[in-house]
């Protein structure tokens, strides 16, 4: 039996009569929220490592309680996805609804935290906690949205699919792990990808690409430098090619991203003070607009090695490729899914958004360039990675609000994804 054809107990979607007036979340489904928010904080899914598979689980264990067919998805030990179906009347002829957020977070750093960050803590209308607001919030709205819609589901059609996914900040191994196991699928798919954007509509991002770059030098002793070779100095100039980079750079605009940037943000060199270093590397991390090519920054770098060969014809260094490399992301704004998230958000909150274009990289863009999904991204919050992160309860019940009058607007029996 599929949850849409079992007996439900949970309450439909809130009545509303001015946008954005008078809207709340139900007491029950508004602690549910909370409390598989807390409980997804006091998980320490910190990538590196990641280990997100028991947060996994417990998305698994709580959605399958509601009825949705739930799997884990475990790609490598101690790491995995939860994807999580919830089919609704004639699955098979409606539209799909993807849903889609990351479990793992960033290190919570050095620098103290009022409160430990993974113990979660509600102050006023704020609950704290690593992954509150990137992107653990986004998934327990998520699920209470899953809660609001059950009640509904003989008035929905089609499937909607909740995929708590790991590895997102390291490149999004876990997204791309189930697009390539998701197998074929013919009906309509458009994507919600949750991360902090204030509950505003994003339909673009930035790709990245990172780069290392050594030279090999020679040691000597300093009071005679010329015996040696020093690998700081062709470091150097690579920092100031790289600066000059971000400048011509700036020429290039795309009309929601802006420019493409560059930046040189690690170097490591040199063993003493009066050692000659005989090595030294440069961290790079290239931000791309669409138009700008996968191997765009390669060339911007060869150029520089070439002109340092011109100089020197025993120059040599090593390009190395950090982490994987993700493509910038644009959708029309003219797409369904864009008009359905703009209304969604003017019913539930009174404001008139319009679409944006984000500066970081998401899951997004395997989404639309791997699986063909338009995808918009939406979420509560607005601070990432930083200490004491935390997010507004409020906005969370707004974020499950929307969520769910999404469910319903795509899903419906007369609907389509749009």
């Amino acid at each position: 039996m599929s949850p849409g054809e079992k007996d439900r107990s949970a309450v439909g979607l809130p009545k509303y009569g001015d946008p954005g007036k008078g809207i709340g979340l139900p007491q029950d489904i508004k602690k549910s929220l909370l409390d598989d928010l807390g409980d997804l904080i006091a998980i320490d899914t910190s990538n590196p490592p990641g280990k997100e598979l028991e947060a996994a689980k417990l998305v698994h264990a709580r959605m399958a309680s509601l009825g949705a067919f739930a799997n884990l998805q475990e790609f490598s030990p101690g790491r995995g996805n939860a994807v999580c179906k919830i089919p609704f009347h004639r699955a098979e002829e409606g539209p799909c609804l993807i849903f889609n957020s990351h479990l793992d977070v960033v290190p919570a750093g050095e620098t103290p935290w009022t409160h430990p960050p993974f113990e979660p803590r509600i102050i006023g209308d704020r609950i704290y906690g690593r992954g509150s607001c990137d992107a653990k919030g986004s998934i327990a709205a998520m699920m209470a949205a899953v809660r609001l819609s059950l009640s509904a589901a003989k008035t929905l059609r089609g499937e909607l699919i909740l995929t708590a996914v790991a590895a997102e900040e390291t490149g999004g191994l876990g997204t791309q792990f189930w697009l390539k196991n998701r197998g074929k699928d013919s009906r309509p798919a458009v994507a919600i990808v949750g991360e902090p954007t204030s509950l505003k509509p994003f339909i673009a991002h930035k790709g990245v690409s990172r780069r290392k770059l050594s030279v090999q030098g020679r040691s000597a002793h300093s009071s005679d430098p010329a015996q040696g070779r020093n690998a700081i100095y062709p470091i150097a100039r690579l920092a100031l090619f790289i600066e000059e980079l971000n400048e011509r750079l700036g020429a290039k605009k795309h009309p929601l991203l802006g420019s493409p940037v560059a930046s040189a943000n690690v170097v490591r060199g040199g063993v003493k003070d009066n050692v000659i270093p005989d090595y030294c590397e440069l961290q790079m991390d290239r931000r791309r607009i669409p138009g700008e090519g996968s191997e765009q920054f390669d060339h911007e770098i060869n150029e520089w090695i070439q002109s340092m060969a011109a100089r020197d014809p025993s120059f040599q260094c090593q390009v190395e490729v950090l982490g994987m490399d993700k493509e910038p992301v644009a959708i029309s704004p003219e797409e369904p899914i864009v008009r359905a998230v703009i209304e969604t958000i003017y019913e539930v909150t009174g404001r008139r958004e319009s679409p944006r274009g984000l500066i970081a990289a998401t899951d997004m863009t395997f989404l639309v360039h791997q699986g063909n999904i338009p995808s918009v991204i939406l979420g509560p919050g607005n601070s990432s990675h930083v200490v004491d992160e935390s997010v507004e309860i409020s906005q969370l019940e707004k974020a499950a609000l929307i969520y769910a009058h999404l469910i319903r607007r795509i899903l419906s029996a007369e609907g389509s994804p749009g």
